[in-house]
């Protein structure tokens, strides 16, 4: 199923893909100017699925969150883990390790956004125009102090730590 929803999030996705290629097109550089293109975008993907479309899910399913998203939300902060520090080519590899596995959960048959579409069909128009209304995020410097994350798996285990203290809180 391709509605409105999974088009406009996939497109997202591919553009998004296109910054990280062109971010380390040279080997063993980073391009900062398509690699902080890239930051900004995928923060902002990242706001729109978890601010607009998972709580336009929630609520069209009375509250229950959709199945997927704790582990898309995990994934989530483990990328803004390693959206911290300066990039690196090894960073870039680490964000990769993360982002095809999650794009394919979102994007897949059965997928998050398969699921959006059936469930808030209805309301695909409002949530896109909310979407495409959402600001720009707000971006801090990068930060490379001694506790940054700078693997995919470590910045996973954090973030699920960080999950399973909010969900007790």
């Amino acid at each position: 199923m391709s509605g409105p929803i999974t088009s406009f999030f996939r497109e997202d996705h591919d553009r998004l893909d296109g910054l990280l290629r062109r971010a380390v097109a040279t080997p063993g550089a980073i391009d900062r100017e398509a690699f902080a293109a890239f930051r900004a975008g995928i923060l902002r993907h990242i706001a729109w699925e978890e601010k607009i479309l998972f709580k336009a899910a929630r609520e069209a399913r009375g509250g229950d969150p959709l199945p997927l998203a704790r582990r898309l939300r995990i994934d989530h902060g483990a990328i803004t883990l390693l959206l911290s520090p300066t990039p690196t080519p090894e960073i870039v590899e680490e964000l990769r390790s993360i982002l095809e596995p999650h794009n394919e959960v979102e994007e897949g048959p059965g997928g998050i956004y398969e699921t959006c579409e059936k469930l808030l069909a209805d309301r695909a128009g409002e949530i896109l125009d909310r979407v495409r209304a959402y600001p720009d995020v707000k971006l801090n410097p990068h930060y490379d102090g001694p506790e940054v994350f700078r693997t995919a798996k470590d910045a996973l285990a954090m973030s699920g730590r960080q999950f399973e203290r909010r969900d007790r809180g």
